[in-house]
């Protein structure tokens, strides 16, 4: 597989890190998919405020057991609201519940530092042009500590592969793993 071996060059031994950056940029835009269809409003920007085409549950109006998880959240994000897109999740509780849940796990440490699946998810917003995902995550990048270097280093690398993306794409080309998975499984002379 192509993905192993090239993690393999780079120090990582097995697909776990590859699960854990998989799920980070999945969990990235699903948040991202609801939170900007729904018009939420940016959390931690100056940008105008957008009108949500649902309303945010406030903790003020929330029952306890939704209340629970807002802490948990606060706690999660070190943040003093809890983010639109749970807000906006939270009338159904168990929903929320299971859908906070996943993200919590997501985005945990694992094999993955925590820093790091966020900037996955700063690059997999960006690369959706999600202005809600960019919100969120750019905050939680330079919460973690990633330096303004390190920020703008994911916004080379996502224009970059944004870049080659849509020349392969206009260009009609095929990818090369195809090509070389084709080549290993030919009989050797």
């Amino acid at each position: 597989m192509a993905h192993t071996a090239a993690g393999k060059l780079q120090g990582y031994a097995d697909d776990a890190y590859w699960y854990e950056a998989a799920y980070a940029y999945g969990v990235a835009n699903g948040i991202n998919a609801v939170a900007d269809s729904l018009r939420l409003p940016l959390d931690f920007s100056e940008a105008p405020a957008r009108q949500p085409l649902v309303p945010l549950l406030e903790p003020d109006a929330a029952p306890s057991g939704v209340r629970h998880l807002y802490e948990e959240i606060l706690d999660f994000y070190q943040c003093p609201r809890v983010p639109s897109i749970f807000r906006a999740l939270a009338h159904d509780e168990g929903y929320l519940r299971d859908y906070w849940g996943a993200v919590r796990f997501v985005f945990s440490d694992g094999r993955l530092d925590r820093l790091t699946k966020e900037a996955v998810a700063l690059a997999a917003s960006m690369a959706a042009r999600s202005d809600y995902g960019v919100d969120l995550h750019l905050r939680e990048v330079r919460r973690l500590g990633l330096s303004e270097q390190g920020v703008l280093e994911i916004v080379q690398v996502v224009q970059l592969f944004s870049c080659y993306t849509k020349m392969a794409d206009g260009l009609q080309l095929e990818p090369d793993f195809t090509r070389l998975l084709h080549a290993a499984k030919a009989p050797k002379p």
